[in-house]
C-alpha cells in the first residue's frame, strides 16, 4: 500500500500542476507511460518529465518492477507512448516481453528506449528487432579530445561531447545545422547502425576521435570495435505504419544533471527527440485527393483509354502545435497495373485552404491500355511520416462508335490507296480515249 501511494503521489506531482491542459499537442494521443528503476528515481528526470507535462501529456510514472503495468489489454493500447528510463532492469512491468513491445509499436504506439553500459538482455533483443545492435556489456563511448573536461576540468572521458549529423534535419531543430552549435553531452553505451536502412536515422554519432571500449581497461590493450561516425549514440526509427521509436545509449541524457549543464544543447536535443517520437513534429497527412476528367470536371464510374484527367492531392505537415502547408517539389503520381505505366511529378497549385494545406496538381493522360489500375501517391521522405494514398480505378477500351473516323497513324495508307485509285482511273481513261495507232488502221482497211 505504501508503494502504491508513493507511485500515485509521483504521478500526481507531474500531472496535478497542469490540470488546465485539456489535450496534448501530439497527433497520436496524450497517454505516456514512464518506466523508472524505482518511483523515487523519477526525481532524477524531473526537468524532462516536467517538459512533457507542460506540453499537455498525461504522464504515468511507474516502477519497472510494477507487475500491474501492461501496454495492451485485449488488443487495445493502454498508453499511446512509452518511455523506458530503466535500461538495467531485467524485467519490465507485467513480465513484458520483446513481442509485447513490438506489438505495441505495430499497433501505433511510440517508444523511447534508453540504455547504459549495463543494458539488460531484454533491451538488447528489443533494439535488435529494429536494426540497432548495442556494444558488449561494460563498454562505453570514449573520447579523449571532445569531452566535458573542456568546461569543468574533469577527467571523465566517457562524458562525450557530440554533434548531430546534418542528415537529422527533419528530426532536430535548425540550430543543430549551424556550424558552431553547442555540443550534446552523452554518457553511455554505443551501438551499430546500418546506414542503408531507410527507416533508421542516426541523430547523434561519434566524432573522428570517439570510440567504444571496455570501461577501465588499459588504453594500450583496448579492443576497439566501433569508432568515428560509424559509432551511433542516439538513433530513431519510423515504422511503415508511422509509429516512431528512439534508441538512446544514455539514460543520463534525459537526466537533470546533463539537461542543466551549461554550454550544452542537451535540453533542446532531448526536446526535439521527444517531440519527434511523440509525433509533435514532422507529421505528414493527406487531407483530400481527387481525380476527374479534364474535359468535363466530373469523375466517371470508369475511365476510357487515353483519357486526359486531372489528379490533385492536399498535403499538410504538423509542427509548432498546428497544421501547416507542406511545400515540396518531389510529390509524384503513379498509375500502376503490376508495374507503373505512368509516373509524373505533381506541381504545386493554389489551395482552397492555404493556411493549413498545400495542393499538388497534375494533368495526366491515361495509358493506351485497358485494365484495373491503381492511382497512387506513395510519398516517403527521411524524418517525415509516410503518405500512401491509393485508388483502384477501371480503365475501359473505347466502344466501337467512340473511335475516331480517321486515324492519324493510317494517313500513309489512306494516301497510297488514293494514289492507286487515281492511277487506275488515269490508266482507264488513257486506254479508252486514246486514238488507235495509224499502222493498225491501214492493216484493217487492206484486210477488208
Amino acid at each position: 500500500m505504501r508503494f502504491l501511494a508513493t507511485a500515485a503521489a509521483v504521478s500526481l506531482a507531474f500531472s496535478g500542476a497542469w490540470l488546465g491542459v485539456v489535450e496534448a499537442k501530439s497527433v497520436s494521443g496524450d497517454r505516456v507511460l514512464v518506466l523508472v528503476p524505482k518511483v523515487e528515481a523519477a526525481k532524477l528526470y524531473s526537468q524532462f518529465l516536467d517538459s512533457l507535462t507542460s506540453r499537455g501529456f498525461d504522464i504515468s510514472v511507474r516502477a519497472a518492477t510494477n507487475t500491474s503495468v501492461t501496454l495492451q489489454v485485449d488488443g487495445v493500447r493502454t498508453y499511446d507512448h512509452a518511455v523506458v528510463l530503466s535500461p538495467e532492469s531485467k524485467k519490465l512491468g507485467a513480465n513484458l516481453s520483446v513481442r509485447d513491445f513490438v506489438s505495441f509499436v505495430d499497433d501505433g504506439g511510440n517508444l523511447i528506449l534508453t540504455a547504459s553500459s549495463e543494458l539488460s538482455e531484454l533491451g538488447r533483443k528489443l533494439a535488435a528487432r529494429f536494426g540497432v545492435e548495442y556494444e558488449k556489456r561494460g563498454t562505453a563511448a570514449i573520447d579523449h579530445l571532445a569531452h566535458l573536461h573542456a568546461i569543468n576540468d574533469t577527467s571523465d572521458h566517457t562524458l562525450v561531447a557530440a554533434s548531430p549529423p546534418k542528415t537529422a534535419a527533419p528530426v532536430l531543430s535548425k540550430q543543430f545545422a549551424l556550424p558552431q552549435s553547442d555540443p550534446v553531452y552523452f554518457k553511455g553505451i554505443a551501438h551499430k547502425y546500418e546506414p542503408s536502412n531507410p527507416m533508421l536515422i542516426p541523430v547523434l554519432t561519434g566524432s573522428r576521435t570517439t570510440y567504444s571500449a571496455v570501461i577501465g581497461s588499459d588504453a594500450n590493450e583496448r579492443a576497439i570495435s566501433l569508432s568515428g561516425n560509424a559509432l551511433g549514440l542516439v538513433s530513431v526509427f519510423q515504422t511503415r505504419n508511422n509509429a516512431r521509436v528512439a534508441f538512446s545509449g544514455s539514460a543520463a541524457l534525459f537526466s537533470d544533471a546533463l539537461l542543466s549543464q551549461e554550454g550544452s544543447a542537451n535540453k533542446q536535443f532531448t526536446a526535439d527527440i521527444s517531440q519527434w517520437v511523440l509525433q509533435e513534429k514532422a507529421v505528414l497527412r493527406e487531407t483530400a485527393h481527387r481525380h476527374y476528367l479534364a474535359s468535363t470536371g466530373e469523375r466517371p464510374e470508369h475511365y476510357r483509354i487515353s483519357n486526359e484527367i486531372v489528379y490533385e492531392i492536399d498535403l499538410s505537415v504538423y509542427h509548432d502545435d498546428a497544421w501547416h502547408p507542406y511545400n515540396a517539389n518531389d510529390v509524384q503520381f503513379e498509375a500502376i497495373m503490376l508495374d507503373p505505366y505512368i509516373r509524373a511529378t505533381l506541381n504545386s497549385t493554389e489551395s482552397t485552404d492555404p493556411k493549413t494545406t498545400a495542393t499538388y496538381h497534375g494533368d495526366i493522360k491515361l495509358p493506351d491500355r485497358y485494365g484495373t489500375f491503381t492511382f497512387r501517391v506513395n510519398y516517403k521522405r527521411t524524418g517525415y511520416s509516410n503518405v500512401d494514398v491509393k485508388d483502384t480505378v477501371g480503365i475501359w477500351p473505347l466502344r466501337h462508335d467512340e473511335y475516331p473516323r480517321f486515324l492519324s497513324a493510317a494517313y500513309p495508307y489512306y494516301i497510297s490507296s488514293l494514289v492507286m485509285a487515281v492511277g487506275f482511273l488515269a490508266l482507264c481513261a488513257a486506254w479508252m480515249w486514246s486514238a488507235e495507232p495509224k499502222t493498225k488502221r491501214i492493216a484493217k482497211q487492206k484486210s477488208n
